[in-house]
């Protein structure tokens, strides 16, 4: 099994590189499973991802390189035994340490290789990271071994050069690629290849007497570093909504979320993202903050139809540097009352919500329909 970690803060780009890897992968027969982790008790990304057709799991409200290692190492054992994949892709959370990930794995009875380690960066908010939670990026990227800087598309080539100057002179040893995950199909081709090519690295610890040695020298709470503050649950939501409906909603929504929060920290960064399901439609909106432009970015991926009935699950998680908790909950509460009322919508809060951090893994149906029966077979 060869483990392919990918790293980078919230927000950087991991979900939308992770799903073109996987259309790469399937297309090239490999058997693929994933984990995703999700800091905030509710998990979003995982939801998207089902129409990636691959068995996989969710770990959420934690982080995977420190206060959830047991689950880890559960789900990491399990994949292995029921599955057996050739490729098993590994998202933590954005406030994770991707290499200490790899040290938990490098001392389990799994037979494994791993891929090089790759960590994001989002080239059109990285200095205002640096600036908000230095310490954080800087032990992220620290004994990084390869660097990909997204979203090069948003920026100019001198923004570029400047922090590919900045990181050479930090993380010397590190490789460092441009890269656009929504519009440069060669960069990740790039990582693709790197997932596949077998060689710098070998098999876990317990089968090679100690080697590959570990490559974190001093182990951290990723999450108490990152300064971030989290908030994250389910609105359940009656009445009539359309796809369309739902999404003008969710914009105005993380929007409105996004403009509130700037106000008590307009350099913040971190990510605001909700989705809901209508129909046979997965529709997810998220803002990556930290510009002076906060963008709302809206997907809308097909799924297998769902019958709601004028019922919804509204997912939702707020995370943000330097906002106290309590600011942030009474924003997206506040936000969720004011606009779901203008919806005309009936709406109430979950608040025994079941913190299922090993859930079953799901069968999942590939969007791609010429390649479905290759995957049935994989598992039959």
């Amino acid at each position: 099994m060869r483990v392919f970690l990918i790293g980078g803060f919230l927000g950087s780009g991991k979900t939308t590189t992770v799903l073109k890897l996987i259309e790469r992968l399937i297309a090239d027969d490999k058997k693929v499973a994933m984990i995703v982790n999700e800091v905030g008790e509710i998990g979003i990304d995982g939801a998207a991802l089902e129409t990636a057709g691959i068995p996989s799991k969710e770990i959420a409200g934690g982080c995977i390189c420190c206060t959830l290692v047991i689950n880890l190492r559960h789900t990491v054992t399990e994949i292995a035994k029921i599955y057996n994949p050739d490729i098993l892709i590994i998202e933590p959370t954005g406030l994770s340490f991707p290499n200490q990930i790899r040290d938990e794995l490098l001392g389990m009875n799994v037979m494994m290789s791993f891929a090089p380690v790759v960590t994001l960066i989002d080239a059109s908010r990285f200095i205002r990271e640096m600036d908000q939670i230095p310490n954080f990026i800087e032990s992220q990227l620290n004994e990084s071994e390869i660097i990909a800087i997204n979203k090069i598309d948003l920026v100019t080539e001198e923004q570029i050069k400047s922090i590919e100057s900045l990181l050479k002179e930090k993380y010397p040893d590190a490789y460092t690629m441009r890269m656009s995950a929504t519009t440069d199909d060669a960069a990740v081709d790039k990582i693709y290849k790197m997932i596949i090519r077998e060689g710098e690295e070998f098999i876990s610890r317990i089968d090679t007497e100690g080697r590959p040695k570990s490559k974190v020298t001093e182990k951290l709470n990723s999450i108490e570093i990152s300064n971030v503050t989290r908030y994250s649950g389910i609105y359940n939501v009656s009445g009539k909504l359309t796809v369309k409906s739902a999404g003008t909603l969710l914009e105005n929504l993380v929007g409105a979320v996004g403009m509130e929060i700037s106000k008590i920290n307009p350099s913040f960064v971190g990510h605001i993202k909700m989705a809901i399901k209508v129909d046979d439609t997965f529709v997810k909106v998220s803002q990556t903050a930290g510009t002076d432009d906060r963008k709302v970015e809206a997907e809308y991926i097909k799924q297998e139809m769902t019958e709601n009935n004028g019922k919804y699950e509204l997912r939702f998680l707020a995370s943000a540097t330097n906002v106290p908790k309590d600011k942030v909950v009474e924003i997206v509460d506040q936000s969720m009352n004011i606009f779901l009322t203008a919806k005309k919508l009936t709406f109430e809060k979950e608040t025994h919500i079941k913190k299922t951090r090993t859930p079953a893994i799901p069968y999942l149906q590939f969007k791609f329909k010429k390649l479905k029966q290759k995957i049935k077979s994989f598992f039959n």
